[in-house]
């Protein structure tokens, strides 16, 4: 057998070489030993033999727990994951208005009322531990999300064992859970070793990287950028880091001619790449150019064009120029990358050229490279460092790489209405 849990909640579970592959919603490194559940005569009490679990007045038996090899990880960090997965409160409501349309539902709720009461449960008052073993999650609906409401009485249930909600998914579970406070740390639990022990599936298949199709690469104008945020979503964003793939446009260029990023996605278009692309330009007056162009171009659906965010602290910037020291709005002239990273108390933009194509200046902060090693050198978040800008670029980032996997996923749940 393997489960998937949130707690001691069984949100799916599979046998032999039957079972969806959850790798993906979990880290590497959340790969540890965590709790097997298998039970035993009621007179087998054995030293991990747990207090006897009685379910009916005619069977009874012990609980025995073992150590074994699987992933662990908080819901909120799972909750994460699903949205680059696709799995988007959005797509979450179509899958549950298309079990609506089919005559699916157990219930009357809306779709808001489902999430309120998940969102509100006493989730504590259910004992969520893992040396509990496992409930259905019908069960855990009945019990902990109706019992005492007003509308307990619109849940038709002919019993507490039910294993699901209208047909919910588990996925969609986890995000119906994902903003209920009492719930966030609760684990999400894979225990598969039971399956690759016998033989059913590789080892391998269970700690595999992010599948291509579920992975962005990101490509930027230069090595600075690459990075930056290479680093920032390391430390900032470490839950969805293994998602991101990176190419740097001033080595392993893979087109020929001048070798800028417009070019770069003229090409990527023609052979119409099919990796999720996020291309980020600059937001200086050469990189807004070059990005007011190619969204003029006919993208591909799998592709997001954009640039580096606005910043309210950039519209009063200290500037030097040939009339002297000034204040002024830097967003779309001079905020390349280094410029969203601490740059110091007195941090400056000198400006450098005229762009005639936009009838602006160009600008560069000075001391742009100690500012970008004094981040890349840090090991871990550094107190009083200040990370704003960086979060603003990893929010847009992560903002645009959701929407192509919400694309690509509520276009998969039409084809499959499509089909059925």
């Amino acid at each position: 057998m393997i489960h998937l849990t949130l707690g001691r909640i069984e949100l799916d579970w599979g046998k032999n070489g039957g079972f969806q592959n959850h790798s993906a919603l979990f880290r590497p490194s959340d790969l540890i030993d965590i709790p097997y559940f298998y039970a035993a005569d009621e007179n087998d009490a054995g030293s991990a033999a747990l207090p006897l679990v009685r379910r009916s007045d005619t069977f009874s038996y012990r609980l025995i727990t073992e150590m074994k090899e699987g992933y662990s990880a908080p819901l909120r960090t799972v909750a994460r994951r699903l949205l680059l997965l696709g799995h988007t409160d959005d797509y979450c409501r179509e899958e549950f208005e298309d079990l609506r349309e089919i005559g699916y539902p157990n219930h009357d709720f809306s779709f808001d009322e489902l999430r309120t009461l998940m969102c509100t449960a006493d989730v504590g008052a259910a004992g969520f531990t893992p040396g509990l073993g496992s409930e259905k999650f019908g069960r855990f609906f009945a019990e902990y999300v109706l019992a005492g409401k007003e509308v307990e009485g619109r849940f038709q249930s002919n019993s507490h064992d039910d294993d699901d909600v209208s047909g919910l998914s588990p996925y969609t579970i986890i995000r119906l859970l994902a903003d209920n406070p009492s719930a966030q740390d609760l684990p999400v639990t894979w225990q598969f070793a039971d399956v690759a022990d016998g033989g059913w599936a590789p080892r391998e298949s269970f700690n595999a990287p992010v599948r291509q199709e579920n992975r962005f690469l990101i490509v930027t104008e230069g090595t600075s950028d690459v990075q930056i945020i290479k680093h920032a979503l390391a430390l900032l964003a470490p839950d969805l880091a293994d998602f991101f793939d990176f190419v740097d446009m001033r080595e392993n260029y893979p087109f020929s001619g001048t070798g800028n990023l417009y070019n770069f996605v003229r090409g990527l278009i023609s052979i119409r790449i099919q990796n999720n692309v996020v291309i980020i330009f600059d937001n200086d007056a050469e990189g807004v150019y070059n990005w007011e162009r190619s969204t003029r171009l006919n993208r591909l659906e799998n592709m997001r064009i954009v640039k580096l965010p606005d910043r309210s602290a950039f519209k009063q910037f200290r500037t030097i120029g040939p009339t002297g020291e000034h204040l002024a709005d830097i967003n779309g002239k001079a905020a390349a990358i280094e410029c969203y990273l601490d740059a110091g108390s007195e941090p400056v933009v000198r400006w450098t050229s005229y762009d005639q194509k936009r009838d602006c200046y160009q600008g560069l902060i000075e001391g742009k490279e100690e500012i970008a090693s004094r981040f890349l050198r840090q090991k871990k978040l550094e107190p009083g460092y200040d990370y704003s800008g960086l979060e603003s670029i990893l929010t847009m980032l992560i903002s645009e790489c959701i929407s192509i996997s919400e694309e690509a996923a509520k276009a998969a749940l039409e084809a499959e209405r499509l089909d059925g």
